[in-house]
């Protein structure tokens, strides 16, 4: 549904007092999108998966065609597979569309 598709992910919120926010924006792709379960497995590009924490709340951001739509979540797990650098990042929520506003900062 969503395979291939940009990703950014955004830390949102730290849930451990250990971790520092990070507002900064990781690139990823969408490489499988479960409905069922509720889950995204993201392909991070060009950054070690060390950037990404488990212990916090993302904001995540994907365009489609001409929209972009945004869920919430947590990164359940973080692996490499075949040279890549992979998330598996649980939706909370559902996705929203982001709003034109978003789309001219």
């Amino acid at each position: 549904m969503y395979e291939g598709n940009p990703v950014d992910l955004q830390m949102a919120k730290t849930i451990s007092a250990d971790v520092a926010l990070d507002d900064t924006s990781h690139k990823c792709r969408v490489y499988r999108y479960d409905m069922e379960e509720d889950y995204i497995y993201l392909e991070l590009v060009d950054e070690d998966l060390t950037v990404i924490s488990l212990d916090a709340k993302y904001q995540c951001y994907i365009t489609v065609k001409k929209e972009m739509l945004y869920c919430t979540g947590v990164v359940k797990e973080r692996f490499r597979s075949d040279d890549t650098n992979m998330i598996t990042f649980r939706i909370e929520n559902g996705f929203y569309s982001v709003s034109e506003k978003r789309f001219i900062n």
